[in-house]
């Protein structure tokens, strides 16, 4: 599905990596550079307490759930309005290759149990997936079986089934999906057919349920982030312009006009990293990789300010991480939890503005999805390990 070379490549350079380090440094760095993510960043504001659902008071345990029916990684998790979390697509390992799934299922928290449901239309992995007004999965993109994929569909929680809908004017993976304060979904970035960052963005209407074109970003990338700010835009942030080429540029979708401007660049460099709006409207980035890939990881942080359109450098990690484009969420206490990419799980503290190590993984998963439950808790669901292969182990942050 992926380029073998570079597959080939990755492996060749890890086995002696992981050989020298595994027992001085539990952090495995392997990857296949062209490896997708599932980019779409699902931004949570912190609940409103009432009586009828309190805060969840976290203890910091970490608890296996249910495995899924399929192990999968770069695969997408989405709460739906009754609770149940829908769990689509991925790949499965076979040999050196990385195979598309079309499977899905559901899990349901008041059971710990995950249950089959109808496939996807199409395989996809590292494809986008956005929860409408309507309550309805928009998934669009990703890989498919041996190339990138334009097709998108729609999933319906009341028939637990997809159907298509029109595609994607041009297949793209690695790129972003953004709910925008109007129901629609823009499309921004990600890889081309032609293997070349796509600069066109679309968005998507439920009304008509089809796709048009929106502006043009000033540089085309792909594993990037893309996060809704409080006005209304939405800052796009880093990323790779293909040729080993990561950015530390950034810049800001209007969908009033559906322009793209540039704006204040970051400190680093980064792609593969994540990004979460926070509560007083900054934006917070963390970890990713430069154009070493998996031997530049960073522990570095940074936090970007939309009133003076600026980014500052913010407090490190406990330890490097990449790959967590779907591993972050808002807890409902306001704080960050930061579970892929790395054994250990941190908090970022919004008080204090400074990480701690939390609860810890048996091993490192890459691409894991994190889920905030309708109950406070977190699930974490599936990723790969330093080996490519995916795995159906969940859990349960409390």
């Amino acid at each position: 599905m992926m380029h073998a070379l570079d597959r080939l490549i990755t492996v060749l350079l890890v086995v002696p990596l992981l050989t020298a380090c595994t027992f001085g440094q539990q952090r495995a760095r392997s990857d296949l550079s062209t490896s997708p993510s599932s980019p779409t960043l699902r931004s949570s504001t912190p609940s409103t307490p009432t009586t009828e659902t309190p805060l969840h008071r976290y203890s910091n345990a970490l608890s296996a759930a249910s495995s899924m029916h399929v192990p999968r990684a770069t695969h997408s998790a989405t709460l739906l309005p009754d609770g149940r979390v829908l769990i689509a697509g991925g790949f499965r390992s076979e040999g050196t290759r990385e195979i598309a799934i079309a499977d899905a299922e559901l899990y349901d928290s008041a059971t710990n149990t995950f249950q089959i449901v109808s496939p996807m239309i199409e395989p996809r992995s590292g494809h986008t997936a956005t929860l409408l007004p309507s309550g309805e999965v928009l998934l669009v993109g990703g890989w498919g079986p041996g190339q990138r994929t334009a097709g998108a569909e729609l999933y319906n929680p009341e028939t637990r089934s997809f159907r298509a809908i029109r595609s994607l004017a041009a297949p793209r993976a690695s790129m972003t999906a953004t709910l925008l304060a109007n129901g629609q979904v823009v499309i921004i970035g990600g890889d081309s057919a032609r293997n070349t960052p796509q600069l066109v963005a679309e968005v998507y209407d439920p009304d008509t349920q089809t796709f048009s074109t929106s502006g043009s970003l000033t540089t085309g990338r792909s594993a990037h982030t893309a996060t809704l700010l409080q006005d209304g835009t939405v800052l796009v942030a880093g990323g790779s312009a293909g040729n080993d080429q990561v950015l530390a540029s950034a810049e800001i979708y209007d969908p009033k006009t559906g322009t793209f401007t540039a704006t204040g660049s970051m400190h680093e460099v980064r792609y593969k990293h994540a990004a979460i709006a926070l509560a007083t409207g900054h934006v917070l980035l963390i970890g990713g990789s430069n154009q070493n890939d998996w031997t530049g990881t960073y522990t570095s942080t940074e936090a970007y300010d939309p009133a003076s359109q600026t980014f500052r450098q913010a407090a490190p990690l406990s330890d490097e991480r990449f790959k967590l484009s779907d591993g972050v969420v808002i807890l409902n206490d306001g704080n960050v939890l930061v579970g892929s990419g790395n054994a250990q799980i941190e908090i970022y503290n919004t008080s204090n503005e400074q990480f701690q190590p939390s609860a810890r993984l048996d091993i490192t998963y890459y691409y894991t999805v994190l889920t905030l439950l309708k109950d406070g808790r977190v699930l974490l669901t599936g990723g790969y390990d330093s080996a490519i292969q995916p795995t159906a182990k969940a859990w349960i942050y409390s």
